[in-house]
C-alpha cells in the first residue's frame, strides 16, 4: 500500500465508524456528528466552545450551529462565564446526560467491533503511529 492510500484508508475507516455511529444514534436526534459533541460536553462539564473547538477540531461555525441544534433538541444549555461574561460554560441538561448513556455504548461497540482484530501490542503500536500523524498535522 503507498502512502496516498493508506491515508485514503485512514479516512475510510473513520467515515465508516462515523456513519455506523450516526445511524445508530438517529433515534435521538443526533446524527451528523451531533453526538460526539454532547458526549465531550458530558465528559467536560463547563467546557467552553472554544475549548470544544480545540478538542474535537472543528471550526467555530460547524460547533456553533451544532450547540444550536443541541440546545433546541433540550441536550445542552449554556450558562455565562462567571469571570467573563462574552464566554459561556456548556452543561448537558439531564436528557443529555441520560442520552449519554446510550451514546457511549454505541461508540464502545463501534470501537470493540474496529479493534477486535488487533492484539494488545498491535493496539499500543497504533496508537503511537496516529499520535505521530496527528502531531504533524
Amino acid at each position: 500500500m503507498d502512502d496516498t492510500q493508506l491515508f485514503r484508508t485512514l479516512g475510510a475507516i473513520s467515515r465508516k465508524a462515523t456513519t455506523s455511529a450516526n445511524q445508530q444514534v438517529k433515534p435521538y436526534g443526533l446524527d451528523n456528528n451531533l453526538f460526539q459533541y454532547l458526549m465531550r460536553i458530558v465528559e467536560n462539564e463547563g467546557i467552553t466552545q472554544v475549548e470544544l473547538t480545540n478538542l474535537i477540531k472543528v471550526d467555530k461555525t460547524t460547533l456553533s450551529r451544532a450547540l444550536q441544534k443541541l440546545e433546541r433538541h433540550g441536550y445542552l444549555v449554556k450558562v455565562p462565564n462567571p469571570t467573563n461574561k462574552k464566554y459561556k460554560l456548556l452543561y448537558p441538561t439531564d436528557s443529555g446526560r441520560e442520552v449519554y448513556n446510550q451514546l457511549y455504548q454505541v461508540e464502545q461497540g463501534i470501537i470493540k467491533q474496529a479493534l477486535r482484530p488487533l492484539t494488545p501490542t498491535d493496539r499500543i503500536q497504533l496508537a503511537t503511529l496516529l499520535q505521530k500523524i496527528s502531531a504533524s498535522l
